[in-house]
């Protein structure tokens, strides 16, 4: 027998022409690349594995494609899609893939391994898939009008769900839990930028709702510099605790809609540095251990209904040469009586 062929045969791509689907439960020890527009697959539970390197299913180009119920484990990136539109993600499971840890991520740039990554895609859904055990779970990058709903991307130690230059899309009722990490300047299992959601590089008008997000490094993560923040963006109804630093962050951010959000037991309950025209209204924030907001250099924000309970919100200048003038500005904002402080205080010292 010619070794070497049937090695070939074996790990070749499945390349798939026409809706296909295949025999229940199977495992291939090979790739899938999708060759064709209009077409399904569905796997009826068969998993593709790899041996730790390349990309288990690959689409370029595509429109119109359908993947279903398969599992790509043990791959460097467990889906890789770059270009097109009209894609279906359903009950798929892209978790235990590319792993790694002790390292700062807080640069939130795109790392490319991990779950599913896709990149330059349009008018897509990504519903009830699993991206566990990876250091980044669900990845978009350059990409618009995508729904990503009911999945779970926990346990990875990085990211679950990560936008980058990501606009209009939707990002509701997912399960993102322990997305933690460690790094050497500030030790184990201690954030170092690991994030439930993140938003990043301009990824504006987005809706981020209904999702449960608990034990992450930060719980939901925008920013984090001027040229890389995220505006105009809506985040509503998530239910948030546990986390590492921050609940909510939204560094540098303009005009950033949060409202009726539960934040419990996180470091800050929202850090919202910079930001600029917030509307944070009708929030429960609960047991900060720092403070449950703490917004520097707050400018023409409104906060109003929310119930702050057993820690400060903290409005005030900041000086920081880089980013603001000197003396720092912190002027017209409204803290509306509707607020509730129980065990808390507002301050506002220095703010006009």
């Amino acid at each position: 027998m010619n070794w070497l062929a049937l090695f070939l045969l074996i790990t070749a791509p499945m390349r798939i022409y026409e809706s296909t689907t295949l025999p229940p439960n199977r495992t291939y020890n090979q790739p899938v690349y999708i060759m064709a527009d209009n077409i399904t697959l569905d796997c009826r539970g068969s998993a593709f594995v790899g041996n730790k390197i390349g990309v288990g299913l690959l689409i370029q180009n595509r429109k119109g494609v359908t993947i279903r119920n398969c599992k790509f484990h043990n791959w460097d990136v467990g889906g890789y899609v770059v270009s097109g539109n009209r894609f279906v993600f359903e009950n798929n499971d892209f978790s235990n893939n590319y792993l790694d840890d002790n390292s700062n991520v807080e640069h939130l740039k795109p790392i490319p391994h991990g779950g599913l990554i896709l990149n330059g895609i349009q008018n897509s859904r990504v519903v009830g898939n699993k991206a566990n055990n990876n250091v980044a779970g669900i990845q978009i990058l350059n990409s618009s009008r995508i729904t990503v709903e009911r999945n779970t991307t926990s346990h990875n130690r990085g990211w679950g769900i990560y936008l980058y230059g990501t606009t209009s899309s939707q990002i509701i009722s997912n399960t993102v839990e322990y997305c933690n990490r460690s790094c050497p300047e500030w030790g184990k299992d201690a954030g170092c930028g690991a994030a439930g959601i993140v938003l990043t590089m301009q990824s504006d008008r987005n809706k981020i709702g209904w999702n449960q997000l608990h034990h992450n490094g930060n719980g939901i993560y925008k920013g984090n510099l001027p040229e890389t923040a995220s505006n105009d963006n809506e985040m509503m109804y998530n239910t948030i605790s546990n986390s590492v630093a921050n609940g909510i962050e939204a560094t540098f951010s303009f005009r950033n809609y949060i409202h009726h959000n539960t934040m419990t037991n996180d470091n800050y309950g929202a850090w919202l540095g910079y930001a600029q025209y917030v509307r944070f209204e009708y929030n429960v924030i609960k047991g900060a251990r720092v403070n449950s907001v703490e917004h520097h250099n707050a400018q023409f924000s409104t906060y109003i209904g929310n119930t702050f309970e057993g820690a400060d919100v903290l409005l005030k200048p900041h000086a920081d040469p880089q980013y603001q003038p000197v003396e720092g500005r912190c002027q017209g904002n409204q803290f509306d009586k509707s607020n509730q402080l129980i065990n808390a205080k507002f301050i506002s010292t220095g703010c006009k």
